[in-house]
């Protein structure tokens, strides 16, 4: 066996100054960690009580008795043209007190809510204005209405909520803007109802004048707007998967127009575009499929493969790109991953799409950074299914060792993969979901109860932790409030009016401690074995070696091996391999967040399991984060240690 020990001769040291420059790929950190969250769905989730008029939840119009059977003619601005009833709110608790109610035209108002009143009904000729004050008591987990003998149907129908009388100018609630207001970002995929939406054209989007904002194509753009500018927030939005080019033309017109211009924009393509139980999942393989049909042979990788989920994996990516360019001919160059950030999400259970949809950018479009902001992941927690999958959980048991065994398992199958992704090809780590997974008809109760436990307070600030130190950047928490039921206990809060609940309380700590320091990657100066470091792999397989250790095997051509690296020095660096072939023509190219740095040719030691050291490759490295990648070029050598020497002591 080839001794395994590196001397650094005296010639090395003299090509210091020659050394390849490989700078951080780190991006300077905020002083704070930065923490959005989801907003939800305004038709399923009514309880977020976004807008003062509660109408603008409500769903399409139903029969005066039947409100649920969404069956009323509705004329071409969508409101009804003869007696009609709406469901206002359903499933929620309904705040209770008393609602302002008015609307344009004659009706006689009623409402099936037990125990509600309704006092004042009285309708202006000269105005052609009925108003009304419905008060709905305390216990009431559903909101009806039903107009009747409308002589034709009404319009502008306004349900002010209690507090807010019909005179009153706000949009949006005091309750709703006090709950939002710790995050630096609002996702509006859930409130833009992207899963479901068919928009195609810019005329498809809702309208200000809506008579609701809850149908399947979300709430308008001029209200995400509205509600950036008087908060402050950033946005990050989510194109319809459908709409075409002039659709996301005219949406960074809007925003260019009217926007703040100190507000940054996150655009995602779609939501979970790799997810089969949405819509768009199935729309983006037809599209891919059309467009290799057509000739687009990118797609396929040049010829490479007739996989069409490889091809709709990076047709999103392309779609992105062509996403990017557009706001990139409205806003210009300069705004470009500035205030506007495009972001590549992606499956964090399965890191290889991200890593075949990055590749394809960087394939046949250039360095991804140029296109995109940064990526993203879903990197939820929970006790594995072997604790949460059965019906005598305690509460005990999901603390301990449910969650602490899952902070453990995520750190390394999850955000290092992705951290490493980002590294290499210089862009930022964010996260578009993420947060406590509880969900399932097991042990319900156990479940919900831990979201109002105070020990998982400790569980968020300790995942939320992970994440930046690991050197993530905005994280996005699924989601503001939701209630807790068997599919899911995603809210910070089960309800808008209790923001002292322990989510809530983790997540709002963590955005006031100062940043933490990054931590995660192999320590360099330093050695390291392969198949202990390695954060993501393409292609080979950790396997015992005869040296009472691990390595890394069955490499072939094209295969690649990262390892997430943590400088702690900057300097001038020997950079050497421990390899084993039993091949002639074995070798490694190895980059460096992106960089090339050379090839080793590995020697031929006879055996798989005997080692030989590579010459010294020598690197001038800034401090930081990096990422080593090696690429096998021809035959595969096995890969056993990876050495970092300080030269000058």
């Amino acid at each position: 066996m080839v001794a395994a020990v590196l001397s650094i001769s005296a010639a090395f040291v003299g090509n210091v100054l020659g050394a390849i420059n490989v700078p951080s790929a780190d991006f300077p950190r905020p002083e704070h960690p930065q923490l959005g969250v989801n907003l939800e769905c305004l038709l399923d989730y009514s309880k977020s009580m976004m807008f003062v008029d509660a109408m603008k939840a409500a769903r399409r119009f139903g029969s005066p008795d039947a409100p649920w059977d969404e069956k009323a003619p509705v004329g071409p601005d969508g409101w009804p043209t003869g007696d009609a009833g709406a469901v206002v709110m359903t499933d929620v608790p309904v705040q209770p007190g008393d609602y302002s109610f008015s609307c344009a035209g004659r009706c006689e108002l009623s409402t099936p809510v037990t125990g509600s009143t309704i006092r004042n009904l009285a309708y202006d000729r000269s105005k052609n204005v009925t108003t009304a004050t419905i008060t709905i008591p305390p216990a009431t987990d559903h909101f009806f209405i039903a107009l009747k003998n409308t002589q034709g149907g009404v319009k502008n129908i306004r349900l002010n909520r209690p507090g807010y009388p019909l005179s009153s100018k706000q949009v949006f609630t005091k309750e709703f803007l006090k709950a939002i207001e710790p995050f630096s970002t609002l996702r509006l995929m859930d409130l833009l109802r992207t899963n479901y939406t068919d928009a195609v054209h810019w005329s498809d989007r809702t309208q200000v004048d809506a008579p609701s904002q809850a149908t399947n194509r979300g709430v308008a753009w001029e209200y995400a707007i509205m509600l950036a500018n008087q908060t402050g927030k950033d946005l990050w939005i989510n194109i319809p998967d459908q709409a075409d080019d002039d659709y996301v033309r005219e949406l960074a017109t809007l925003m260019k127009l009217t926007l703040n211009k100190d507000r940054c924009i996150y655009i995602e393509y779609s939501n979970e575009v790799w997810n089969s139980i949405f819509p768009q999942y199935g729309h983006n393989i037809a599209a891919a499929e059309k467009e290799v049909a057509a000739g687009n042979l990118a797609l396929k990788d040049d010829d490479r493969d007739n996989n069409k989920w490889y091809w709709s994996w990076r047709r999103t990516a392309e779609r992105l790109i062509q996403i990017s360019d557009i706001f990139r001919s409205v806003y210009g160059n300069d705004a470009m991953m500035t205030h506007i950030r495009p972001v590549l999400a992606s499956q964090s259970a399965y890191s290889f799409i991200l890593k075949m949809q990055l590749n394809f950018i960087e394939n046949h479009y250039g360095a991804p950074a140029r296109f995109i902001y940064g990526i993203a992941g879903a990197p939820y927690i929970g006790p594995e299914a072997k604790y949460v999958d059965r019906d005598d959980l305690t509460l005990d048991q999901m603390f301990k060792p449910g969650f602490e065994e899952a902070l453990v398992g995520w750190v390394k199958r999850v955000t290092m993969e992705y951290q490493t992704l980002a590294v290499y090809y210089r862009v930022h780590s964010l996260c578009y979901e993420g947060g406590i997974g509880l969900e399932g008809e097991h042990s319900l109760k156990t479940k919900i109860a831990a979201n109002h436990d105070p020990r998982i307070q400790k569980v968020v600030e300790t995942y939320l932790d992970n994440w930046y130190s690991q050197g993530g950047e905005l994280f996005m928490y699924f989601n503001l409030c939701g209630t807790y039921t068997k599919f899911g206990c995603w809210g910070l809060t089960d309800d808008i009016h209790k923001l002292n609940e322990p989510k809530m309380k983790g997540a709002i700590l963590i955005t006031k401690e100062p940043m933490p320091p990054i931590t995660a990657g192999a320590a360099v100066p330093g050695k390291f074995m392969a198949a202990e470091a390695f954060t993501s792999a393409e292609g080979g397989k950790v396997e015992p070696d005869n040296a009472g250790g691990k390595d890394i095997g069955y490499l072939q051509d094209r295969n690649t091996v990262d390892f997430l690296l943590n400088v702690k020095q900057e300097g001038d660096y020997a950079l050497s391999l421990q390899t084993g072939t039993a091949e002639e023509g074995a070798h490694l190219e190895m980059l460096l967040s992106g960089l090339s740095v050379g090839t080793v040719n590995c020697s031929n030691t006879g055996d798989w399991h005997k080692w030989s050291i590579s010459q010294p490759m020598i690197v001038h490295l800034q401090r930081g984060q990096l990422v080593l990648r090696l690429r096998v070029v021809g035959k595969g050598p096995n890969v056993r240690m990876i050495d970092f020497q300080k030269m000058g002591g």
